[in-house]
């Protein structure tokens, strides 16, 4: 019979503890509180809160004011304009170190830069921040592969309320311009200076020879340096008008560089700027379509509570299907019911590309039914959608036609004053086996209302290199407490790329509802572990691992995790402490032992040396009276006394004397006894030296260990399973008492326990009274 261990069901089981790891982990913060200690941040927010839903923006609107005027009176006060030391284009750019520009992992494929950096003042002729307000037709996408968030603020940017919002406060004189960003459940500030990339460097440094009257490189900054057609990424249409090259510069600001944008869904950008919630329908899934056009119809209304995009498929590769560019995203921004030519009713969508314009290859808007050109056009028509045929991007389409054509739609829900927002953070250990989990979010319900429910983890793009090996798809249920029935469940979508959050919308009754979470991990293995990235950039690129391992501090503080780092200094510090009570034991141990041994030496000599000296007195007392019976025996009459008794006391009072002077012999006198307390003080001093360097060698210890991790081989882990999700939940209704909680696995098992106690009780008084 095989041995215990090569059971097929103990190897079995021996396979599978890697993907069940005992102890989780995750690193919660790069960085060790120490390292915080020294400065003042209070940019992380509370773990869970309930508060109106425009309560955050105030706070980061008044928060982003007080920085805009600290700044312009410290301009003022020194008469220059201001320079954005935390995101300096101009440094960044001519020294090469481009972190404004790139992400934290860099390859060597990477290309393409900025011709120059200059100053709006020396850009533009006449600039001004907007040119008869915000629009759509405004945009055009430059360089940097942000269409889906263009798009995203295509769909808002007719909503004065809503540009309002995010463009809070500027100087232009000074050069400093403030905006809020929602951010992880939070609206957080962002402040940048007037600096932007152009395509063109200036004449002197393009090597383009002698230009003694200057004329040459007036004529250079004229034709290549002047107006929005000189700017690197996006600009406005107009020539002078720059909020749109500024606020793409904030956005890129708040993530950390430009790179950060490359690539996105058009939600997620509606979200960060109007503190929505978003959510990706498949066209060919949208189960009522009178629905569908009755929110459709808000996307241009000023207190409209959606917000529409469209994506024409995602995938591997790049092509066009009837003129829409596939893997791109564009904008809705309006729907209209009209009467066609011959009468009948037609749902039509105005539609905006970001591009602006058409591709070189004449693609980009649609080349169907009701595109520029086409026959179902009439002058009345044209006139009463105000609309002209030319390359600007805008096109129309029918309801049908959108849905035929592109893949997805980007719906975006959102929120004024009138709705209450509660939210709770929660870091979770997730196994390998997909299940809905033991921890579960409690909502309290006190008014019957609609509620808008989502599940969400940290932006990633905030601090992407740093998210690690795995990936993390979300779902959850909704249960009634009351009647334990499913009324809600949101899932992910294998085929959408953007996968932060999951969402659903109910309307709940008064009661108590329970969230169940669902999450799957994916592992990527091709990609680094956090700490090496850390090692490996903390000394090749220090500033910019400084800039996103902060970001990733803050994001993963949310669930109010305690500092893993100070954790680990209390273990250390608590098993230096058992170490040290044990030495003490096994010290005070040993020392009984040998006090006991050195008793029973002693004791044991005493009785060898009583012996000795009995036998000797014994024998000298046989001598003795040996010799007296001789003289006896020459007397012939003599008295003889007994001695037996008299030699029996002479004995016994020899004995004593003996032990008392052996006693004697082992009292201390005073100075003895001060001498031995130095010693043992001494002593304690060498065990407390000894102790700091068995410390010093653990810490070596590990700094060897850490270097043998170096040239660990991964694949021997390939099946180590460890993943922790962080997740928030965020519940938005027009109930002001709405409260949420999170209850964790042993306190729901407490709470049944507790409620099957209690109608037991109930069952048994019950049964009394019968």
């Amino acid at each position: 019979m095989a041995p215990r261990e090569h059971h097929p069901q103990a190897l079995m089981a021996r396979f599978w503890k890697k993907f069940h790891h005992r102890s989780p982990g995750k690193v919660t913060s790069i960085f060790p509180s120490s390292m915080y200690d020294a400065f003042h941040d209070d940019s992380v927010p509370a773990s869970a809160r309930v508060r109106n839903a425009a309560g955050s923006y105030d706070e980061a609107r008044a928060e982003c004011a007080a920085m805009v005027q600290e700044i312009v009176e410290h301009c003022e006060a020194t008469n220059t304009s201001f320079l954005d030391k935390e995101f300096e284009l101009e440094h960044d750019y001519y020294m090469k170190i481009d972190d404004c520009l790139r992400g934290l992992i860099r390859t060597e494929e990477q290309s393409g830069r900025p011709g120059g950096v200059h100053r709006v003042p020396w850009i533009y002729d006449n600039p001004r921040f907007n040119v008869d307000g915000f629009s759509g037709s405004d945009i055009a996408q430059g360089a940097l592969g942000d269409c889906w968030w263009l798009a995203g603020l295509g769909t808002i940017a007719h909503r004065k309320d809503l540009m309002d919002k995010v463009c809070v406060a500027r100087n232009e004189e000074c050069g400093v311009y403030g905006f809020v960003f929602f951010r992880d459940g939070e609206w957080v500030p962002t402040v940048i200076d007037d600096n932007l990339y152009l395509s063109s460097g200036d004449w002197t440094k393009a090597g383009n020879g002698t230009d003694a009257t200057g004329s040459k490189a007036r004529a250079w900054k004229k034709n290549r340096q002047t107006g929005s057609g000189a700017l690197y990424m996006a600009s406005c249409k107009d020539e002078n008008e720059t909020w749109l090259p500024l606020l793409e510069k904030a956005y890129a600001k708040a993530h950390g560089d430009y790179e950060a944008l490359e690539g996105g869904w058009i939600g997620a950008g509606v979200e960060d700027m109007t503190g929505g919630v978003s959510s990706v329908v498949l066209t060919s899934r949208v189960l009522r379509k009178d629905k569908l056009w009755y929110e459709l119809r808000q996307v241009d209304q000023d207190d409209g509570q959606f917000v529409y995009g469209l994506a024409a498929s995602f995938g591997v590769g790049t092509g066009e299907r009837n003129g829409l560019m596939l893997n791109h995203a564009y904008s809705v921004i309006k729907a209209v019911e009209i009467e066609d030519a011959t009468g009948r009713k037609v749902k039509l969508l105005q539609i905006r590309n970001p591009w602006g314009q058409n591709a070189s290859t004449g693609l980009g808007e649609w080349h169907g039914p009701w595109s520029d050109g086409s026959k179902e056009w009439t002058p009345e028509t044209m006139k009463k959608l105000n609309h002209e045929f030319g390359d600007d991007g805008v096109f129309w389409m029918t309801l049908e036609d959108v849905l035929h054509n592109f893949q997805w739609l980007n719906r975006t829900r959102l929120f004024n004053d009138h709705w209450t927002v509660a939210q709770q953070w929660t870091s979770l250990p997730i196994s390998w086996i997909p299940g809905y989990l033991n921890t579960k979010f409690v909502i309290q319900v006190e008014k019957p209302g609609l509620a808008v429910i989502v599940l969400s983890k940290p932006d990633e793009r905030y601090y992407n290199g740093l998210e690690g090996q795995y990936r993390f798809f979300l779902e959850f249920m909704v249960r009634s407490d009351e009647s334990d029935k499913k009324i809600a469940e949101a899932t992910y979508n294998a085929y959408e790329g953007e996968n932060r959050s999951v969402s659903c919308e109910v309307y709940l009754e008064p009661g108590t509802y329970s969230v169940i979470p669902k999450v799957l991990a994916k592992r990527c293995a091709w990609k680094y572990e956090l700490r090496d990235i850390v090692k490996s950039y903390a000394l090749n690129r220090p500033i910019k691992l400084q800039q996103k391992a902060r970001f990733y501090d803050t994001a993963h503080a949310k669930p109010g995790v305690k500092d893993e780092d100070e954790e680990l200094q209390i273990k250390k510090w608590e098993e230096k402490q058992r170490r040290k009570e044990l030495k003490r034991k096994t010290e005070e141990e040993n020392s009984m032992q040998l006090e006991l041994i050195k008793l029973r030496s002693y004791i044991s000599a005493l009785h060898e040396e009583m012996e000795r000296r009995e036998k000797a007195k014994i024998e000298e007392q046989s001598k003795d009276k040996a010799s007296e019976n001789q003289k006896q025996r020459k007397k012939s009459r003599g008295k003889s006394k007994p001695a037996a008794e008299e030699n029996s006391k002479g004995q016994r009072g020899g004995q004593q004397a003996e032990v008392e002077e052996a006693a004697g012999e082992e009292e201390e006198t005073p100075e003895e006894e001060e001498n031995q307390e130095e010693e043992e003080e001494q002593a304690e001093e060498e065990e407390e030296e000894e102790e700091e360097e068995e410390d010093d060698d653990d810490d070596d210890d590990d700094a060897e260990s850490d270097d043998d991790d170096d040239d660990y081989d991964d694949s021997k882990d390939k099946y180590l399973w460890n993943p922790v999700c962080v997740l928030g939940l965020r519940v938005y209704s027009e109930d002001d008492q709405i409260e949420i909680k999170l209850v964790e696995g042993d306190e729901q098992e407490e709470e049944e326990e507790e409620a099957e106690g209690e109608e037991g009780e109930a069952e048994g008084e019950e049964e009394e009274e019968e």
